[in-house]
């Protein structure tokens, strides 16, 4: 029978990280990972200013930001009507040395990880090994892998679920996931298009509006940007590329050439489970808890999921604190998911794409552009810290 301390369930960037983390405290870290290899369709890029001080801690910033793209504003526009804000993100200076975001494609910052990880001979990662049930005893956990040597059984002290929406670990557990799919269907593209020179675009953006709202984002310096829409679940998806044409000429920014890079069709869930622990088992980032990503919301829980837990699970693992401490970190980031990533990320989805009301979207995106009020503006760019727990918040900072 195999063993380790922990065992990590997905090579995501949550489970990457995360394994790096208690690799570098000491800790006989295994990762399982279904996919034969890092999946590179269009996911998450963008690493919010707020979040760079944990990657750094980890020692990954670096290579993201030289493998990535700085961003150090961004825009939020009314279609149908061309008001627009621009928006610096140089008042965090004020309270962090990290006044950018990093657009970064998920799976590099997954190679990433893993090129850090490979330097630890404590950490291993199993590609192509299916995790196919998990079961609590009273001090360890029992895996069943299907992996490259066939049927095997690990045991481990800790398991992470860090293995997606459709966690297999949950599952194998029975616990609920509880909540809502969204009835759009929604389009990740990749795509060569000068959003900048022809649209006038930031380097991130959400235009807003009920038909052709979106996200773009521009993913590297060659011209590739993320351009997120939606559309009715009832179309086809089979020719999602045939309508996308007509899309991009709703959004008025001239008939250009372009060229998709790739796309991935999707839906849109809020959903959670009842619990981030289970017996020796801990979930994390969409694992426990799903929402739609527009505004980052989603990568942005995960990250802060990894981040708050690696210190409180090592000294667990080590005996120099007791497991209480891992309650107390599953009920936190459940109740920061419930009460405030799931409600932000739902209400500007809605503003994005379903909100017709255009008096109320240009009073908000006039609002967002108004410097006037230092600690205002300051106060506005921190809201999203609210969902983290592993240091103090940046707006309790302010108080």
């Amino acid at each position: 029978m195999n063993s380790a301390e922990v065992a990590i369930v997905g090579a995501g960037p949550v489970g990457a990280l995360a394994a790096l983390g208690l690799a570098q405290r000491g800790h006989d870290v295994v990762v399982f990972e279904a996919e034969p290899s890092i999946v590179r369709s269009p996911r998450a890029m963008v690493y919010y200013w707020h979040v760079l001080d944990g990657l750094d801690r980890l020692g990954v910033l670096g290579d993201m930001d030289a493998a990535g793209l700085r961003n150090t504003s961004f825009q939020q526009r009314v279609l149908s009507t061309g008001l627009r804000a621009d928006i610096p993100l140089d008042p965090v200076a004020a309270i962090s040395p990290y006044a950018y975001n990093v657009h970064l494609g998920q799976h590099e910052v997954v190679e990433i990880a893993l090129q850090h990880l490979a330097r630890y001979p404590n950490a291993r990662i199993l590609n192509g090994a299916t995790v196919t049930a998990v079961r609590n005893d009273a001090d360890h956990a029992v895996l069943d892998v299907d992996g490259p040597e066939g049927l095997e059984t690990w045991t481990t002290r800790w398991v992470l679920g860090a293995d997606g929406a459709r966690s297999a670990v949950r599952h194998s557990l029975g616990l609920s996931f509880d909540g809502t799919t969204w009835p759009q269907r929604f389009v990740a593209t990749n795509i060569q298009y000068p959003f900048d020179v022809v649209g006038g675009l930031a380097k991130a953006n959400m235009i807003f509006d009920p038909e052709h709202g979106a996200v773009i984002a521009q993913i590297n310096d060659t011209g590739l940007w993320r351009w997120t829409w939606s559309e009715s679940a009832e179309l086809p998806e089979d020719s999602v590329l045939d309508r996308l044409p007509g899309r991009l000429a709703a959004l008025g920014f001239g008939d250009v050439p372009f060229d998709v890079d790739s796309f991935t069709p999707y839906r849109m869930h809020q959903r959670m489970v009842d619990t981030m622990r289970t017996g020796r088992v801990l979930l994390l980032g969409d694992a426990a808890h799903a929402t739609n990503p527009t505004g980052g919301f989603g990568l942005t829980s995960g990250i802060y999921d990894l981040l708050a837990l690696i210190e409180p699970l090592s000294a667990a693992l080590r005996g120099t604190a007791d497991e209480s401490l891992l309650d107390h970190w599953a009920e936190t980031r459940l109740s920061l998911f419930r009460e405030f990533a799931s409600p932000m990320a739902s209400r500007i989805k809605g503003l994005v794409y379903d909100t017709s009301d255009t008096a109320a979207l240009e009073g908000m995106v006039r609002a967002a552009g108004d410097f006037s009020d230092p600690a205002a503006t300051l106060n506005r760019l921190t809201g999203m810290t609210v969902l983290r727990s592993d240091l103090p918040r940046h707006h309790e900072a302010l108080a």
